[in-house]
């Protein structure tokens, strides 16, 4: 017996919103497990037999306790700041659960995505799907985001491991800047709830991670420069990136996508996903 499901990518941080606000997105990693005598990746082609230091077989470790046989469709581009390792995890967890015929509530999976991947905002849009807000906690809530609003993501052909990202941290932050971080998460939730165009300025210049981040990929910086430029309302990394996401309005996606894809100059790819309502499926 198999069991079969799907988990949608997602953007972490929006940009003030470091490690607590998501949005899930139409692009999916689908998943087919089987019982198995030992454990069995299939991906791109390849197969690999990995061990339990393996995230994949942790999440079907944790989620069965037992080996499987993990089959991988992965339409999310991979360590580019689209959450693609969290969709994984949550969809080879349901799939194996399902593959056994055991019940496993969304609470549960949220639980094992997030005690993998340490990124509540990540895990909570993989397996709820929408606009959520979480915390490292486990508690997480839907936010609201106007049908109004269009996203762009401009994807560069290079990679950006998050682990590299992260190590770019500093120790601590300046006080004031908290502060000021606080303000544009306030302005952000409001500006996606509303569509507002001031409210969605004031959450613009993220300091906790964007700029500490900004030496490893200059070019996520000047994509989102020319996305405000073009007419976006609100622009910024995509998780750890290397991708920008932009906000536009129907009026401005089409000067926001020419200015982007002009932007990689043929290094990469513009997508418009739409928000991916469901989660895991």
């Amino acid at each position: 017996m198999s069991g079969v499901a799907s988990a949608p990518a997602s953007s972490g941080n929006l940009g003030p919103g470091f490690d607590c606000i998501a949005l899930a997105l139409d692009l999916r990693c689908r998943v087919r497990a089987e019982p198995a005598g030992l454990w069995e990746i299939r991906q791109d082609g390849e197969t690999t037999f990995p061990g339990e230091d393996d995230l994949v077989v942790r999440a079907a470790l944790l989620a069965v306790g037992r080996p499987m046989r993990i089959e991988i469709d992965n339409a999310i581009p991979r360590s580019k700041g689209l959450g693609s390792s969290s969709a994984v995890t949550a969809a080879t967890a349901a799939a194996s659960r399902r593959a056994l015929d055991e019940p496993c509530g969304d609470g549960e999976l949220f639980d094992i995505v997030n005690r993998l991947e340490g990124h509540a905002d990540n895990a909570a849009a993989a397996v709820y799907g929408g606009l959520v807000l979480a915390s490292p906690a486990g508690r997480w809530r839907h936010l609201e985001m106007s049908p109004a609003l269009r996203i762009l993501i401009a994807v560069p052909e290079y990679k950006l491991p998050t682990d590299l990202a992260r190590a770019a941290l500093p120790a601590t932050v300046e006080l004031a800047a908290v502060a000021r971080n606080l303000a544009r998460v306030g302005f952000l939730i409001e500006g996606l709830r509303t569509a507002d165009p001031t409210a969605l300025a004031a959450a613009g210049y993220d300091e906790i991670h964007e700029v500490p981040r900004r030496e490893l990929s200059p070019l996520t910086g000047r994509l989102m420069a020319a996305a405000l430029e073009a007419g976006a309302l609100h622009a910024s990394w995509s998780g750890a990136g290397p991708s920008a996401l932009a906000v536009c309005t129907e009026e401005t996606v089409s000067a926001v996508r020419s200015a982007l894809d002009a932007g990689l100059g043929g290094g990469g790819r513009v997508l418009e996903p739409a928000m991916a309502r469901h989660g895991i499926s």
